[in-house]
């Protein structure tokens, strides 16, 4: 009897304290995180963009003109290639009835706009902001792809084996790649969970009765 008598003091003590002890090991929002993914995804999507531009650029235009081959052939030449302005101009001609410009360039356009949108949204807390920049990489990646392996295969078919087709090659994997990270980056947030407690705590309803004497 006398044992439980001293214990029990002792025991309300030690919970009084732990219960001002912090959880040192607690899920707290991160609210820094989210915002700091939406500003590369802005950078990336800028990128796509300029891309995108490019691409339907060379879509609209049939031939390119003279000063713009030469300025494109005049490195290859310069490396003891001997690249002609009519080469060019047929490897221009075979992505565009491929239609590699165009659905590059349309992927990259949609993509980007979808990633630019999504990443301010993102910057706002909005957890759709992830979900609208997810899906913007992914309609970059898959359009890209396609658009890149036709211009890579023209490449092949009319610039013999001129060192631009390795860099067509390389601005291909540069682009599939840069589609992958601002996807995988748009979805950390949508699966972290101290950002989807900062997303919660910052979306949150409060209902605010007035009452009336």
């Amino acid at each position: 009897m006398i044992c439980a008598k001293v214990l029990k003091p002792v025991e309300e003590m030690n919970e009084m304290m732990n219960s001002d002890v912090p959880d040192m090991f607690a899920v707290r929002p991160d609210h820094k995180g989210p915002k700091t993914v939406a500003i590369l995804l802005l950078l990336g999507g800028i990128f796509f963009a300029i891309l995108g531009y490019a691409d339907l650029s060379n879509h609209r235009a049939e031939t390119l003109s003279e000063n713009q081959i030469e300025t494109l052939i005049n490195v290859p030449n310069e490396q003891g290639e001997n690249l002609s302005i009519e080469q060019f101009q047929e490897f221009h001609k075979e992505v565009n009835e491929q239609n590699g410009y165009l659905v590059r360039g349309v992927s990259l356009t949609v993509g980007s706009g979808l990633v630019i949108v999504g990443s301010v949204l993102l910057y706002l807390m909005k957890p759709i902001g992830g979900k609208l920049a997810l899906s913007g990489a992914g309609i970059s990646l898959i359009g890209g792809i396609f658009g890149n392996v036709t211009i890579y295969n023209a490449a092949k078919e009319h610039l013999n084996e001129s060192m631009l087709i390795q860099t067509y090659e390389i601005t291909g994997y540069l682009c599939g790649v840069c589609a992958f990270l601002c996807g995988a980056m748009a979805l950390l947030p949508l699966i972290n969970a101290r950002a989807r407690l900062a997303f919660d705590e910052a979306n949150k309803v409060e209902i605010v009765q007035d009452e009336s004497e």
